[in-house]
Order: C-alpha cells, then sequence, then structure tokens
C-alpha cells in the first residue's frame, strides 16, 4: 500500500493533528488500572495499566492502550511507543502477548507465564497502542471510519492520544523513542515527522523524541521486492541466470508487466517448489513439541482465546467486541529492502556475547542511520530471537552499535 501523499507535507498534517489536539484535550479521562491479568503468574510487582484515550469526540473514535512499567527502576527508563503493522494488526496480541511484552499466553489459552526474557520491559516502559481505530480492541461510534482510515488519519490519530496519555506526568520529558515492526514502517516515521515538526513550532513540548526504530519494516511494494530478492540471490537461494533474468525483465516499479512477472514467478517454482517436495505438510498440531526453539507456531491460536475471555476484557477495561489479531493483512515479510545509500560510515557482523555466536550483521550510515539484521529471525524478531533482540535494542537505546553489554 503506497504511502498518504498528503504525509509528505509536514505543516499540513501537524497543523490539522494540533486542532484535533485542543478539541480531544477537554475531554481526558482519567487512567485505568488494572489489578492484574485474570491468571497471570503470581509474584509480579511491576505497575500495568490499560484503558481508552478518545481521539476525535465528534465520531466516538477511541484507541485502546496497554502500558507496562519497567519492573527495574522504571523513573530512571526510557518511554517506548510501539506499534505493529498490518495494517491492521493488534499491538497487545502481537506485540505485547507474543514478542515484546512481560507474559505469554499458554497453551491452555487461560492462563499467563513470564516471559523468559521479561520483554523489552527489561530496559524501557512500553505503550503498546492498538492502532488505527478497528484493530483489536480500538473502536470507532461511526463505524465509516473503519473504511476510510489512512495514514495521514492514523498518525494524527496517534499523536492526539500521545499528547492526552501524557497526563502521566511523570513521563513528561522522560527520553521517548518510537518502535514497530512490519506496516509500522509507515506509522513509525509519520508519527515523528509530526512531533518533530510541533516540537519547532512551540518551545515547550512534553516529547523529548530521541530515535526511532522498526524492524522488517514495509517502505515501499516495490523495493521491498528488489530487497528482498536480492536478498536471497547474494544468499545463493537464486541462481545467477534468474537473477539476471530478474534483472532484465524488473524495473520494480509501477510500470513492471508480463516479463517481470514470469521472471519472478519462475524463481518461485524452481527455487522453493523442489524445497517442499516429499514434505507433508499439515495442520499445526499443538501437541507437538518444539525443543529447538523458544518460538511456538501455534501461539496465535491461544492469543484470542485468552484475549476473547470476558473476565480479561474486564481487568482490562476494554469493550466486549474485538477484531482478533489482525483485521487485514497485507504486510510483507522477509528480508527489508535499502539501497542507495552511499555515505557507509561502519559495518560488520556483531557477536551476542552471552554464547560468543554471531547475533546478526550492523551497518551504519551517515545522518544516524544504522541498518542491522538479526541472524535466525523471522519476521516477528523478538518472538523468533527474544535475546538477540533485546541486545540489538539496548544498544539502540545506548546510542551504541551491538552488542552493548546488558546489566545483569
Amino acid at each position: 500500500m503506497p504511502s498518504d501523499p498528503k504525509l509528505t507535507h509536514g505543516p499540513t498534517l501537524a497543523a490539522s493533528a494540533t486542532c484535533r489536539l485542543r478539541a480531544a484535550s477537554a475531554h481526558r479521562r482519567a487512567p485505568r488500572r488494572p489489578t492484574g491479568s485474570p491468571r497471570q503468574p503470581r509474584g509480579v510487582s511491576f505497575a500495568q495499566f490499560a484503558g481508552y484515550v478518545n481521539v476525535d469526540r465528534k465520531h466516538g473514535r477511541k484507541l485502546f492502550y496497554y502500558f507496562v512499567e519497567s519492573p527495574y527502576d522504571a523513573a530512571s527508563k526510557s518511554l517506548i511507543l510501539w506499534l505493529n503493522g498490518g495494517p491492521g494488526c493488534s499491538s497487545l496480541g502481537f506485540g505485547a502477548m507474543e514478542e515484546l511484552g512481560p507474559f505469554r499466553v499458554n497453551r491452555d489459552g487461560k492462563t499467563l507465564s513470564r516471559n523468559s526474557t521479561l520483554g523489552t520491559t527489561v530496559m524501557a516502559n512500553m505503550i503498546f497502542l492498538e492502532s488505527p481505530a478497528g484493530v483489536g480492541f480500538s473502536y470507532s461510534m461511526n463505524s465509516s471510519n473503519y473504511s476510510d482510515a489512512g495514514d495521514q488519519r492514523t498518525a494524527e490519530d496517534t499523536y492526539v492520544f500521545l499528547v492526552n496519555w501524557l497526563r502521566f506526568p511523570e513521563y513528561k520529558g522522560r527520553d521517548f523513542y518510537i518502535a514497530g515492526e512490519s506496516y509500522g514502517g509507515h506509522y513509525v516515521p509519520q508519527v515523528a515527522t509530526i512531533i518533530t515538526f510541533v516540537n519547532h513550532l512551540f518551545d515547550e513540548t512534553p516529547f523529548n523524541l530521541r530515535g526511532i526504530f522498526v524492524g522488517n519494516p514495509l517502505l515501499d511494494d516495490y523495493k521491498n521486492d528488489e530487497g528482498f530478492l536480492e536478498f536471497l540471490w547474494s544468499h545463493g537461494v537464486i541462481s545467477d541466470e534468474v537473477w539476471a533474468k530478474i534483472l532484465a525483465n524488473c524495473t520494480f516499479t509501477s510500470s513492471d508487466d508480463w516479463p517481470c512477472f514470469v521472471a519472478v514467478h519462475s524463481f518461485q517454482h524452481r527455487s522453493l517448489q523442489h524445497l517442499r517436495s516429499g514434505l507433508p505438510l499439515q495442520r499445526w498440531n499443538p501437541s507437538i513439541q518444539q525443543p529447538i526453539t523458544c518460538y511456538d507456531p501455534c501461539i496465535d491460536f491461544y492469543i484470542p482465546r485468552y484475549l476473547d475471555n470476558p473476565d480479561v476484557k474486564k481487568a482490562l477495561h476494554a469493550r466486549l467486541t474485538r477484531s482478533g489479531q489482525c483485521r487485514i493483512e497485507i504486510g510483507l515479510g522477509g528480508f527489508p529492502g535499502f539501497r542507495g545509500a552511499n555515505h557507509q560510515k561502519a559495518g560488520g557482523r556483531w557477536i551476542k556475547r552471552m554464547d560468543l555466536q554471531v547475533g546478526g550483521y550492523v551497518q551504519q550510515y551517515e545522518g544516524g542511520f544504522t541498518l542491522a539484521s538479526v541472524r535466525g529471525a523471522g519476521h516477528l524478531v523478538p518472538s523468533f530471537q527474544p535475546k538477540r533482540s533485546l541486545v540489538l535494542l539496548y544498544s539502540f537505546l545506548k546510542g551504541m552499535l551491538p552488542p552493548a553489554d546488558i546489566p545483569k
């Protein structure tokens, strides 16, 4: 999905969000603190908050959030806003429950266990925001808002949410980061654009924006395809012959037609079909143990059962309806493409010191841009490689190239 062209006009977008903020700020409600999610493990000492922020009173548009304070000296930790992509995927169901949060849903779909790494709450205070309205527990009283949502309004709603959310006065002025994945490659920089522009307009601002972090971002369909295919070729999955055919027929623009499709399809058929030949592909079976990896491929079945439980919804102060894990799923997986950066500063592999294994590869460019990969991960990186993900994020928060040593 191409980004909204209006988002290139920072002043217009920021002015619109600022006007809506004045209308919404007069109707803020006090934060709601759950007593604890039902059947969570014993001994949970960190604070959890959940509830709604009204971002558009006229249309009754309210965004749901789940906020987790760090169990380790929360007052000194940064604040991170997390945005899952899709567009339409739940930051509570995916971001908090499957990737970065302190809990994991057990196989019974009824109880919780501790995330073995405690997720990103080890190093930061986390806001998981369900955005736009219609995702997860977020909703609008105007049903047309579900069909006419776009990048611009999503960015504006997120900005209004953030300003109103800062009724938690202890977080005003705190080091603040915006992070996300997949279609969050649109959400994250667009919200950051609004904040940066408004910060330049006013001397006093509640946002001390320090940086943005996006994982496997969907930035542009065509460039993502190009980067994905080049990555496969450079790693020996695509032959030189097929790669040359793709380059001869594809420009990776909207003008690509049938010859390009045929070239790419020939790769998919020749290179991938034989890999699955002879392999019996069956439905996922929750009874199958996963001794090799901590990632449970059936977790997407457990999470909706847990979040749809009336007791859980009551504890989270959520409405009785929920749209599911993903309302719409059009994101691209695979390795994100990044081309055209000519001003390289430093690069190489990074070693995860905890087991002296290569954790991934990192490339730094002028202008504060760093591109890093995590070895052995899938699209939802923290689900596949939680420890390496923490090392990468901690390094980012410290302004260092990975790996930075996480304090014990």
